[in-house]
């Protein structure tokens, strides 16, 4: 697992297979079906190995805290391996090999929260959520191949806009320009989307602050 890991953050997500690290191991491809049945299965391990710790050390206090702490730490740890993040947001095989200890770490929070039974399984859902998906959309990978002349397209076809047709596009398209999700050319490795990023993390601990206050005045049925 630790050369798949390796291997995927040298070469990528996309040329890794079997053969390739059987040739890195010096073995034969056959030998590393020994000890795991499939590519996928070393995928989910690979992402198992780094994301290990994210909920090792996570900090007292309240819930909101606690949960804020969660986010930041996927994100730190998906940035040090950003080939990964196609796996995590698009293939359950990474379900495979989940962290445990996280994912209590994230029902222990909701459970301080309020949340309970089908409340506290869509605040979960949300959380997992918010948790894979700004890092996953922030480090998507550019087009295989990609070039100086697709970056170029990309910018001409933003600097295109027009303020006829899209006035409000157009008034902001400067702001966001390269620093905005479907409005960018640059990975989320080169350039960081922080301030999103914490504005991100503060939306959706308010949010499900807001949420179990409404929950909570609710009649029970």
């Amino acid at each position: 697992m630790q050369a798949a890991l390796a291997l995927i953050d040298e070469k990528g997500l996309a040329t890794f297979n079997i053969r390739a690290l059987a040739t890195t191991l010096g073995v034969y491809p056959a030998a590393i079906y020994w000890h795991v049945p499939s590519r996928d299965a070393l995928v989910a391990g690979a992402i198992a190995l780094a994301l290990d710790g994210v909920a090792a050390h996570l900090p007292q206090g309240t819930w909101q805290l606690r949960l804020a702490a969660v986010i930041r730490g996927f994100r730190a740890a998906l940035r040090a391996h950003p080939f990964l993040a196609p796996a995590v947001a698009s293939e359950l095989a990474t379900n495979a090999n989940f962290d445990a200890l996280l994912l209590d770490h994230v029902l222990a929070a909701l459970e301080d929260a309020g949340f309970e039974g089908a409340a506290l399984v869509d605040a979960f859902n949300v959380v997992i959520a918010a948790m894979c998906g700004f890092a996953t959309l922030e480090l998507s990978t550019a087009p295989a191949g990609s070039s100086a002349e697709w970056q170029a397209a990309c910018r001409g076809h933003i600097d295109a806009i027009d303020p006829v047709r899209h006035p409000r596009l157009a008034r902001h398209v400067g702001s966001l320009r390269d620093r905005a999700f479907m409005l960018r050319w640059s990975n989320g490795s080169e350039q960081p989307l922080d301030s999103g990023f914490e504005a991100w993390v503060d939306v959706v601990v308010r949010g499900l602050e807001s949420r179990s206050r409404m929950l909570r005045r609710l009649p029970r049925v």
